[in-house]
């Protein structure tokens, strides 16, 4: 008897064993920045944000960022991919820039993974994946992390049960985890909470780098009401209307609209404050982030289907994130706000001739939708 109890505790232990093991790599694996191939000729310098922020030097938040200078001079254009690292199509944006885009004339400044700690999680009880990939045509795999949209509590902890920092945002009661939110702390504090510093290490960049237009990238749940919406500080409007106007001519159903007042530490009004850059906000559908979809699939994150917001918008109950049978996929997205930004530039050249920003090389629409992401990323050479 005693023997079989110490063969079955034996049992007991080596799958407990097992299934840590299995466990830590998946957890570990996520703790480990996604490679980004830089043959790109186009790079100019790769900097850690850490040198606009001291503050983030050797945090988990520290993150790149990729300056693409044109041979002419011109005007100065900030892209942030992954303020909510869950929203993964404004990553993958930024990430087909940094891999493909010939600057001719200004500057690119690119920051693929602005809340880096946000990928070493993922959303408790949303049963998000942690990592989806391509397969490209030599064969090879690009895998990319989901994260979510707030700082990894082990990084920057604990939730206070009261803030009121630069941001002029009030967070109590159920919205205290907002203080890792990216989105919510502009301008940012060099000696503030972890997130703050990244917050003031984009401020200071701006400041220092002399950023004439901010592209911050997201996406939103069907239920939100500026889907395939920019929202622009009221100094980026004409900017923003020309841009939106252009992409409408070449059939693109986006809209503009003018940031709140009171939406106090988004981007879109803190650092179109607190700077003289033209801070714009663009989102585009991603049924994965409904509060109504179904279960948690490659075909939802990545194809953008989902059965229960077709049959929804099928009865009309909604007023912006409209899905069909056609789904909203990750290249439909991405080429959304390669698209936007690429506009955005267009329409400050025309405004500004003596400051141009011109960019060359980009995939087109058409080529991210019939072509996918997995023939405009490049494979990483180990």
């Amino acid at each position: 008897m005693r023997n079989k109890l110490v063969i079955r505790n034996g049992i007991v232990f080596v799958v407990i064993a097992i299934l840590c093991v299995v466990a830590g790599r998946d957890f570990l694996r996520m703790h480990k920045p996604d490679p980004i191939n830089t043959s790109n000729q186009g790079i100019s310098e790769i900097v850690m944000l850490s040198e606009y922020s001291p503050g983030l030097k050797g945090t988990a938040a520290d993150t790149e960022v990729y300056i693409l200078k044109g041979e002419k001079p011109g005007g100065s254009f900030l892209l942030l991919g992954g303020t909510h690292p869950n929203e993964i199509a404004g990553m993958l944006n930024a990430v087909s820039y940094i891999e493909n885009a010939r600057v001719e004339s200004g500057t690119l400044y690119i920051i693929p993974r602005a809340n880096n700690s946000g990928y070493t999680h993922t959303s408790p009880l949303w049963g998000m994946m942690d990592i989806f990939d391509f397969q490209l045509p030599d064969g090879s795999v690009r895998e990319f992390r989901v994260g979510t949209r707030l700082a990894n509590p082990i990084h920057q902890w604990p939730d206070p049960n009261y803030y009121n920092g630069n941001s002029g945002r009030e967070l109590k009661h159920d919205e205290v985890a907002e203080v890792r939110n990216l989105n919510r702390n502009h301008p940012g504090n060099a000696n503030g909470t972890l997130i703050e510093k990244v917050n003031y290490g984009i401020f200071n960049l701006i400041n220092t780098e002399k950023i004439d237009i901010l592209y911050d990238a997201h996406e939103a749940g069907p239920e939100f009401l500026r889907v395939n919406y920019l929202i622009a500080h009221e100094r980026a409007m004409p900017i923003g209307s020309m841009a939106v106007m252009d992409t409408n001519l070449e059939g693109h159903p986006f809209a503009i609209d003018l940031s709140g007042a009171t939406s106090y530490g988004l981007s879109h009004r803190a650092l179109g404050d607190n700077t003289e850059a033209l801070a714009t906000l663009f989102e585009t559908l991603n049924p994965a982030q409904g509060s109504s979809r179904t279960k948690m699939s490659r075909e939802l994150l990545l194809g953008g289907f989902d059965k229960n917001y077709v049959e929804i918008t099928n009865r009309g109950l909604l007023s912006s994130g409209e899905l069909t049978t056609e789904g909203s996929s990750i290249n439909k997205r991405t080429a959304s706000h390669m698209v936007m930004s690429s506009a955005l530039m267009n329409a400050f050249s025309e405004s500004n001739p003596d400051k141009p920003i011109k960019v060359s090389n980009m995939p087109s629409y058409d080529d991210f939708i019939t072509k996918g992401l997995e023939n405009i990323l490049k494979p990483i050479n180990n």
